[in-house]
């Protein structure tokens, strides 16, 4: 399985906790997540997807009554933006740099969010290797 067969599947659930999960149970959907990513050729690919799918869990661990801080939201949005998947590899990247960069300065404003911003972070670093990977 190629990795963007995987991101398909998760951006559909990652928009849902995007859009503020309202009460949905998504223990199903990263069950799913996990079996296709352990279905991904590319070692560096499935390693990414996984690290993806952590992120996921760690924000169904903050519990369905605890809305994200707006620092979380917007961290999410830097991430969003820079995760898309359109555009050339040079502009990917760029974007993805971008996305480090400004999830660093929020990490620095917001030391109490740094493992939910790092994850994210840490994320798009391995997105930025595999990018660099297919210049």
């Amino acid at each position: 399985m190629e990795y963007a067969e995987f991101e398909v599947e998760y951006k559909q659930v990652a928009d849902v906790i995007l859009n503020g999960r309202n009460g949905v149970d998504l223990t199903a959907d990263i069950a799913r997540l996990r079996a296709l990513a352990e279905q991904i050729d590319d070692e560096d690919d499935r390693d990414i997807a996984q690290m993806e799918i952590e992120g996921i869990e760690y924000v169904v661990a903050q519990g369905p009554g605890e809305p994200p801080s707006e620092v979380i939201m917007e961290a999410r949005r830097i991430y969003a933006e820079a995760d898309r998947d359109d555009g050339t590899t040079a502009e990917r990247l760029a974007r993805a740099e971008e996305g480090v960069q400004a999830l660093e300065r929020l990490e620095a404003a917001m030391p109490e969010e740094e493992q939910a911003i790092g994850s994210l972070e840490h994320t798009l670093v391995m997105l930025i290797g595999a990018l660099r990977l297919m210049r």
